[in-house]
């Protein structure tokens, strides 16, 4: 069964007014965190006015809790006002509603905030390191085609939703093959559990909790597993960017991001203990089985096989009828900012 899942922009101004869940203010001394190496002296920081604020879309704290965590934002020039969002498709909703500068998200709303027409351009780009997601069936289930005709969960507009029509391609499937259940992402697991889905499209954590109970449970697919590659995208608005003081903090702002991604991938036992203990409220015990089971992520140049493989997500939407037509991602690539970003990770290598 086939879904339209491109807003036109007033839905996505709608869904703005209920889009966020909380903001932070983070100042830039990272009180109470450990460096996660030296950036005092970095000189993306020159040129900042005092009281510059830049406004960040975030989702399920993840980006506030890895700052915090890292203290990557000691000696910033100016403040982060973290404002939380529930999914990469309402992210793209606030930045319609001009309440965020800079956001993140999978790479479905990514495409979709170019097909939507809202101005933004690619800062960042991550990639995966082994699993973390997973399209995860119900006991008795041992491959993708053995979904054929059955229900499958996914969430509509979201990055899962790529996830599992790459997934579904490898074994020869369109969306038309399966019984979409679209709900929401933290119902992913819930409806695996419920028996309402065959298989779903689940996080590291949900991963662990269902095979806790179900340990036969078989892992059909994960991102790393699937092609294209997918990636995080890290977007700002033109607006933002075409203000030097804001594009200065931007500039800045990723080049600390890269040094907390380093940090995470090097302390996995302390981000798992300040994110899924402390944040998802999950036993340490589980935490542990999360730091087993779950990949990380680096930074990667952007590049023209990133493009492509954003390109083949809009081609996969617009073969299983999801959205009306197919249309190009260049918009999103501007030269100068991704060579602004590219030279970043020239600065601080991955490694380091």
């Amino acid at each position: 069964m086939s879904h339209r899942i491109r807003p036109p922009l007033p839905l996505i101004l709608g869904l703005a007014a209920v889009a966020v869940v909380g903001a932070a203010c983070v100042p830039a001394a990272g009180e109470g965190a450990a460096p996660a190496s030296s950036p005092a002296t970095v000189k993306t920081a020159e040129g900042i006015p005092a009281g510059t604020v830049i406004n960040v879309g975030d989702q399920q704290q993840d980006l506030q809790t890895l700052f915090q965590a890292s203290g990557a934002l000691a000696g910033a020039p100016y403040r982060v006002n973290f404002v939380e969002f529930a999914s990469g498709p309402l992210v793209n909703a606030g930045f319609a509603a001009h309440r965020i500068d800079v956001g993140f998200m999978g790479d479905l709303p990514a495409s979709l905030a170019i097909g939507s027409g809202l101005p933004v351009e690619a800062v960042a780009v991550d990639r995966p390191i082994g699993p973390a997601e997973y399209l995860l069936a119900q006991p008795g289930i041992r491959s993708i085609a053995q979904l054929r005709g059955k229900p499958v969960a996914y969430t509509t507009g979201t990055a899962e939703q790529a996830f599992a029509l790459r997934a579904l391609a490898s074994a020869g499937l369109v969306q038309e093959d399966v019984q979409q259940v679209d709900v929401s992402l933290e119902q992913l697991g819930t409806v695996l559990e419920s028996g309402s889905a065959a298989a779903s499209v689940v996080s590291v954590e949900q991963k662990v909790d269902y095979q806790q109970t179900h340990p036969t449970a078989k892992v059909l697919a994960t991102v790393d597993t699937v092609s294209p590659p997918t990636y995080g995208y890290f977007l700002a608005t033109a607006a933002a960017l075409g203000n030097p003081s804001t594009r200065a903090a931007i500039t800045d702002f990723t080049l600390r991001l890269v040094r907390a991604s380093n940090w995470q991938r090097t302390h996995q036992s302390r981000w798992v203990q300040a994110y899924y203990v402390t944040v998802e409220h999950q036993t340490s015990a589980t935490a542990r089985l999360i730091l087993a089971a779950g990949g990380t992520e680096e930074f990667v140049p952007i590049t023209a096989e990133v493009q492509s493989a954003l390109q083949n997500v809009v081609d996969l939407e617009a073969g299983a009828g999801a959205i009306r037509a197919r249309f190009r991602v260049t918009p999103l690539f501007n030269p100068t900012t991704s060579h602004r970003y590219n030279d970043i990770l020239k600065e601080v290598p991955q490694n380091g």
